[in-house]
């Protein structure tokens, strides 16, 4: 399978991710909670069913205050998916987001979920690829962004170099690059290899030292480089614990198919981050 580099890999393809499938689930869940036909939804409690990335809000209240955002201030999210960081980012610190993902079904709902949060005028959804896209029609085009942020998207993209150009051209000079992202710690084992990239859509991940010179070449400077390996497996592990143990609730609201494809995949991930070849990373870094 060939990792996402253009849309002419089609966005498809990233559908043998588990975690991407049964779009449906999020409306399931709403309804579940008799949140589905509500006039307005508070998008701190729909963020915990919309958000894929790891540690909750506090991972979005970290970069508000890392990137210093207020009203003023424009953001990029690439790979934004259902919209959940885009819409607690822009709802906490009033800034205008751009939500850029590669998916048109996970869009879609995206959208619908924004709306239903009134943060339409906040939050401004687009369908694409970061490394294909005409960046003068994204948000105010080149240079016009504050801050570019992305949690655990950037390791479906092989060429990194590419993608951190892109980055830094849509940032103003001074502007911040905020993005939590996997790297290799040290090499992995065939089935390492093979999990990765048939259950998380990830291949040949950067070591810190590659993904540090990647970022000085295109342009970034006052890097950080903190690793969050400890803290992400042990989070991983507690997700896939309280997973199982929630099946029968789980299953009731959105089917036993459902549920196998998440296990498979959150296992998967578990076993990954225990085998501590597999790192987390949270990168910030300036625009020169």
């Amino acid at each position: 399978m060939a990792p996402i580099n253009s849309m002419s890999d089609d966005a498809n393809n990233i559908k043998t991710m588990k975690l991407y499938t049964n779009v449906e689930r999020i409306k399931n869940e709403l309804e579940s909670r008799d949140m589905l036909n509500s006039e307005f939804i508070d998008p701190i409690v729909l963020s915990e069913i919309d958000s894929m990335h790891y540690m909750g809000n506090s991972a979005i209240e970290d970069a508000v205050k890392t990137m210093r955002l207020d009203s003023s201030s424009r953001v990029l999210d690439i790979g934004s998916g259902f919209g959940g960081p885009a819409r607690v980012l822009s709802a906490s610190s009033n800034c205008t987001t751009t939500a850029l993902e590669l998916q048109p079904d996970i869009h879609q709902m995206a959208e619908y979920l924004t709306k239903k949060c009134n943060l339409d005028n906040l939050v401004k959804h687009k369908v694409g690829d970061i490394l294909s896209l005409d960046l003068d029609k994204l948000g105010g085009g080149l240079s016009s962004f504050d801050g570019v942020i992305s949690f655990l998207v950037f390791l479906h993209i092989t060429d990194k170099e590419p993608l951190l150009e892109r980055c830094a051209n849509m940032l103003k000079p001074g502007g911040n690059l905020f993005v939590e992202d996997f790297y290799c710690v040290s090499p992995f084992s065939v089935a390492e290899a093979e999990s990765l990239s048939e259950d998380v859509f990830a291949k040949e991940l950067p070591t810190r030292e590659e993904y540090i010179s990647h970022l000085e070449a295109s342009g970034f400077h006052n890097i950080q480089f903190i690793d969050k390996s400890s803290e992400w497996t042990k989070y991983v592990t507690e997700r896939l614990g309280n997973f199982t143990a929630n099946r029968h609730n789980f299953e009731e609201v959105h089917g036993d198919p459902t549920y196998l494809s998440l296990l498979h995949f959150y296992e998967a991930v578990a076993a990954l981050f225990s085998g501590r070849n597999l790192g987390g990373v949270r990168i910030i870094a300036e625009k020169k």
